[in-house]
């Protein structure tokens, strides 16, 4: 077991509308181990990116509030920070790449003069060491490129700003990267190099990944571990290879059944049914009931917990799997699910 370095506790972001109260986050509970990559995963609506914005304090409040739980770094409560100690963490402790480079970075400013700011915020340097070290960040995310410190965002292709976004995030060596959704945006062959960039980050450098995507084959490719997200909440945890051999929540299950196979052919892709609920009028009961093909009574009744399952270390938020439960009848019906 590694250490513990970022751990969300019973967290719940709720933001306050006219219309109601969305319930975006409710009640997660996610940790990321030193020197670990972690993927968060859910198709859009689930909660990925408020979570990410809340542990960096990105969401604007009102109308977003912290109704319950913690999120901590290093021991450090991070929900009881206020906007000087922020100042202090983010890109210090905490840096984050975000899913549009384009719009995170000004239009009106040189990368060069970013950079040097984002250095000289946390380091006492002076300018001409703050520039070598903002070169010295490109070199290591591969762009060498002379004079790439004079020129604007809209200069650089897609690839190239995603890269300065990373070296950016990484100049003053944080101890927790949170990645947003970082290929979205990117032909095949510039989202392997971004892939490879940050997997050799993590190796060299020792940081923490938190890999927030809804796409499963970086999944596959970039994490030692899993969450899967749905409606606000966590509904399945486990290593990345137990989740694609075994997986235990019916959402999950669909995810998988989504992915195009090439050793089957069949005229039409698996989707799963029906939509994701309002999270202004969450369902009673499971948030996945409506959605289920293997829904049972108590699924409309009552919301399930997250049950500790089969392996140590997985759990799943499905009444499937509900201690009473015998683990050869919990595999059987998991196999018929899959096989369905």
């Amino acid at each position: 077991m590694t250490k513990t370095l970022l751990e969300i506790e019973g967290f719940k972001m709720h933001f306050h509308t006219d219309k109601g109260v969305v319930k975006a986050v409710d009640g997660i509970d996610i940790t990321v181990g030193e020197g670990e990559i972690v993927g968060l995963v859910g198709e859009s609506g689930c909660g990925k990116s408020v979570t990410s914005l809340s542990v960096m304090g990105l969401v604007p409040t009102p109308p977003g509030k912290v109704e319950a739980g913690r999120i901590q770094l290093a021991g450090r409560n991070l929900t009881q920070l206020n906007a000087k100690d922020w100042r202090q963490v983010r890109g210090n402790d905490i840096a984050m790449i975000f899913q549009e480079p384009m719009t995170s970075l000004n239009p009106v400013f040189t990368i060069g003069s970013q950079m040097i700011e984002a250095i000289r915020q946390h380091r006492k340097v002076g300018k001409t060491e703050a520039r070598e070290r903002a070169e010295e960040a490109l070199r290591e995310v591969g762009i060498s490129r002379k004079g790439i410190l004079n020129e604007y965002p809209h200069q650089l292709s897609g690839g190239m700003r995603q890269r300065v976004m990373i070296a950016m995030a990484m100049v003053c060596e944080p101890k927790l990267l949170i990645a947003d959704e970082p290929t979205t945006a990117l032909d095949v062959t510039i989202q392997a190099q971004i892939l490879d960039l940050m997997r050799r980050l993590n190796r060299e450098k020792g940081t923490s990944i938190l890999l927030i995507t809804h796409d499963l084959g970086v999944v596959a490719e970039m994490c030692s571990r899993v969450v899967v997200m749905y409606a606000g909440q966590v509904v399945e945890e486990t290593d990345v290879h137990t989740l694609f051999r075994d997986p235990k929540h019916p959402y999950t299950m669909g995810l998988l059944r989504s992915i195009p196979q090439l050793d089957k052919r069949s005229e039409r892709l698996y989707s799963i049914p029906g939509n994701v609920p309002n999270p202004r009028k969450m369902p009673t009961g499971c948030r996945f009931a409506p959605r289920c093909e293997h829904v049972h009574e108590i699924c409309l009744q009552s919301n399930p917990p997250l049950f500790e399952i089969a392996k140590e270390q997985h759990t799943s938020r499905c009444w499937l799997h509900d201690g009473e439960e015998k683990e050869e009848t919990d595999r059987d019906r998991t196999r018929e699910i899959v096989g369905s």
